[in-house]
């Protein structure tokens, strides 16, 4: 039988190649090479349900995890902790960015900077729960058994979310660089 840390797993690689697209889509569309489309509005709301279970099924993980031995492992718990404000920040935020673009639109010059400031507080929340996420989900799926292997890939994928996050950023400062 397959486990639940398992089946999360899986929910959290379906919910990042779905977030990726959204995001190379917005990020294309914000570089002026692609116009917009209602596949933007359909690829966010396609994240809502793996999302919503794979929320479900980490706070049960955590609660059971915190209950049966939270103290043992203090880097594991440091980055547990890390995880869950990160995870409930993505939250908040996601949740300001579907009422800023259901609400408002994104090419109003007078509704931009609300555009800019919570997309990039969802963008890095996303970015330091991914940092600890992935090299989590590679020790789950046993790709992860050396000593130092955890921290290495967990400093390996900081980099790559930097340079994301650096190439986000300069796709948003091209696109709403009109309304400064």
């Amino acid at each position: 039988m397959i486990s639940l840390r398992k089946i999360n797993g899986i929910l959290i690689i379906i919910v990042a190649l779905m977030l990726a697209y959204h995001a190379l889509m917005n990020t294309l569309l914000f570089f002026g090479l692609v116009s917009y489309s209602p596949v933007f509005k359909v690829s966010g709301r396609r994240l809502f349900y793996p999302l919503i279970l794979h929320i479900i099924i980490s706070a049960y993980l955590y609660i059971k995890e915190r209950l049966r031995r939270s103290k043992n492992y203090p880097k594991l718990t440091k980055d547990t902790t890390q995880q869950l404000v990160s995870g409930i920040c993505i939250i908040i935020f996601a949740i300001a960015h579907i009422l800023n673009y259901s609400l408002g639109d994104a090419l109003d010059s007078s509704q931009f900077i609300y555009h800019i400031i919570g997309d990039n507080l969802l963008f890095i929340s996303i970015a330091v729960h991914l940092q600890i996420s992935i090299p989590k989900l590679l020790v789950s799926f046993g790709f992860l058994e050396g000593k130092d292997d955890y921290e290495n890939v967990k400093n390996n994928i900081t980099v790559v979310l930097f340079i994301v996050l650096i190439i986000i950023f300069l796709a948003q400062a091209t696109f709403y660089g009109g309304f400064l």
